[in-house]
């Protein structure tokens, strides 16, 4: 009995969790920022970075920040692609190969939109 009342309520605070998000003025505050470090590692090093950890190891980011998106665990690393491509995985993501024409892009692997109808993708 107290675990099948255990289990529903950790049922009921996951789904409640994942029901929340950050403010979108705070993502995309976030989501600037880590792009205009790397526009600065791209100035200093003439290329963006093949591992997006070189933004961090070369001072240009003290650290990836938290990103919590409606639908998603917060996250803060940053996951790295060959091509621009949704998995909807709610968390940052680097397009790393030098041969993609978006090589070096920064962008949020969702699907949803946020209030204003916007998805996050296209930020």
């Amino acid at each position: 009995m107290i675990s099948a009342f255990l289990l529903a309520a950790l049922a009921a605070a996951g789904t409640a969790y994942l029901r929340t998000s950050m403010p979108a003025a705070e993502v995309v505050r976030k989501l600037s920022g880590v792009r205009l470090a790397l526009a600065f590692y791209r100035v200093e090093h003439k290329n963006f970075p093949a591992s997006f950890s070189e933004v961090i190891t070369s001072g240009k980011l003290e650290g990836v920040p938290d990103l919590k998106l409606y639908g998603h665990f917060k996250s803060a690393k940053v996951r790295p692609v060959s091509s621009f491509t949704i998995k909807d995985t709610g968390g940052w993501t680097y397009v790393n190969a030098p041969a993609d024409p978006q090589f070096g892009l920064l962008y949020i692997d969702c699907s949803h939109a946020d209030e204003k109808g916007r998805f996050w993708s296209e930020f």
